[in-house]
């Protein structure tokens, strides 16, 4: 924290200069709900503010920002795995990187002040975000910042930071990030179905959408969804309008819960699978019921929606406020991105040779099916809801509009603490195939991207990789932990 209030007051000798401050971050949902808080901070000090989001922080970007000539800038989100590229662009700025990722290592020049929790023996992946990194330096900046807790929570949500028991946050997040978001009455904290569109689908459309956990029959089956409902005594409809999951009774939770979880049984689900229905959920007490931003896991998605449609800058006007022509611009954008997901799900299911078994991992490769933006989602999404095989890692392919290909891997919790870590596997096979290639990212999830031509190479890279980090570990079998259910909905 004396960290934090030192890289705060870097940031406010800024603001008392009067001079505008530069920020990038990162187009996810963790990236955009960070850019919001700093640039509410900033704001609310009268300071001129210039945003920009990227997809990556390249040398190409960091040669475009270095022609503007020297400046201050903050970068959000990322800049720690690219800080060798930081130091060579903008050694005349002075700049802040506020980041979650691991650190390249590289000595940190006078010019530039980093802010990462791993510097401090904090694991960026699942106790802290960028968002959260971005609050702790925005409690600091003057004035009274602590409702903007309430963004570092969709951050750190947006960024699948819930992975406590019962899908709780952990860590930094848990610790002072949520306390304060409670404190400042902006969030609160429950146990309830943690169904996705809880606060604003009807209940069948949520069910028929709900890929964590995956309920066979029942998720991507529109009939199937209608029929398990119907043999229940809960009234779908209030007069001509559906009822969302929200509006339902304690008693009707409990029923349906109950009605679910035995369901899945039946169709021998692992019990502590069947049991992730209940769970932590936050709901942000500031936002209209019914909104898409009330349920914080929401909030996460809509903003991930604008900034993988290329479409960032809405995401943070509603972070920092916009509730009028742009927050409804983002419900669309949220309709044709949900859309874009299904169709990619939808290849990934019908095709039949679209996917690649190897030893220790899969792969797919989309060429130009899908947008680049939104692989690594598909990729994760296609693992959650067993459309890939959940115990081995996926790496997916697509050509990006540079020219060039767009790399995303993902995992599961279970094959990470087997010793996977795919952020350190992306970052040396980009580095061995060099020309110019870039990896990094979490252990979890991570990305790159390397020339055409080389996906082979890179994929033997990563499979030797992966040998190491998971040595004689079995992989394959038994991944899942049963974990207990300490907490019921109240």
């Amino acid at each position: 924290m004396e960290n934090a209030d030192a890289t705060a007051g870097r940031i406010n000798e800024w603001i008392e200069a009067n001079e505008p401050v530069f920020v990038t971050s990162h187009l996810d949902a963790d990236g955009l709900s960070a850019a919001g808080i700093i640039g509410s901070a900033l704001a609310r000090r009268n300071t001129p503010i210039h945003l920009r989001i990227t997809r990556q922080l390249d040398q190409i970007y960091l040669a475009e920002l270095a022609a503007n000539g020297p400046g201050r800038y903050v970068f959000c989100d990322l800049g720690s795995g690219q800080l060798h590229h930081i130091k060579e662009a903008l050694e005349k700025w002075e700049v802040v990187i506020l980041d979650h990722h691991p650190p390249s290592g590289n000595k940190v020049p006078p010019n530039i002040r980093q802010f990462n929790p791993h510097e401090f023996g904090f694991d960026g992946t699942f106790e802290i975000s960028g968002a959260g990194t971005a609050y702790l330096v925005a409690r600091h900046l003057g004035g009274s910042n602590e409702d903007l807790a309430a963004l570092a929570v969709v951050g750190a949500l947006g960024d699948i930071q819930d992975r406590g028991k019962q899908h709780d946050l952990v860590g930094l997040n848990k610790e002072i990030i949520v306390e304060d978001a409670k404190a400042a009455g902006v969030v609160d904290r429950s146990i309830d179905m943690r169904i996705f569109g809880r606060e604003t689908r009807p209940i069948h459309v949520a069910l028929q959408y709900c890929s964590d956990p995956y309920i066979p029959g029942i998720s991507n089956d529109p009939e199937g969804a209608l029929n398990f409902l119907a043999d229940l005594d809960i009234e779908l409809r209030e007069g001509d309008e559906w009822r969302t999951f929200a509006s339902l009774s304690k008693d009707e939770k409990r029923q349906l819960n109950t009605s679910l979880i035995t369901y899945m049984l039946k169709k021998n689900i692992p019990p502590h699978e069947a049991q992730s229905l209940i769970g932590v959920v936050f709901t942000l007490t500031q936002e209209e019921k019914g909104s898409y931003l009330r349920d914080a896991r929401m909030f996460a998605t809509l903003l991930n929606s604008t900034g993988r449609s290329n479409q960032g800058g809405i995401g943070v006007a509603i972070c920092m406020g916009d509730r009028r022509a742009l927050y409804r611009k983002a419900e669309n954008i949220l309709k044709e991105y949900r859309e874009q997901l299904a169709l990619g799900l939808q290849w990934l299911t019908a095709d039949s040779e679209a996917v690649t078994a190897r030893k220790l991992l899969q792969t797919f490769h989309a060429q130009n099916r899908i947008p680049d933006t939104i692989v690594g989602s598909i990729a994760g999404m296609a693992l959650n809801s067993r459309i890939l095989d959940w115990s081995k890692p996926v790496v997916a392919f697509v050509y990006s509009r540079d020219g060039r290909v767009k790399v995303s891997a993902r995992t599961t919790q279970p094959i990470v603490e087997a010793g996977a870590d795919l952020g350190k596997a992306m970052r040396l096979a980009a580095e061995e195939i060099g020309s110019g290639s870039e990896g990094g990212g979490h252990n979890i999830a991570a990305g790159a991207t390397i020339p055409r031509g080389q996906e082979e190479r890179f994929l033997q890279i990563i499979e030797h990789i992966l040998r190491k980090q998971l040595g004689r570990m079995k992989v394959a079998e038994g991944v899942g932990k049963n974990s207990e259910n300490e907490e019921t909905i109240k």
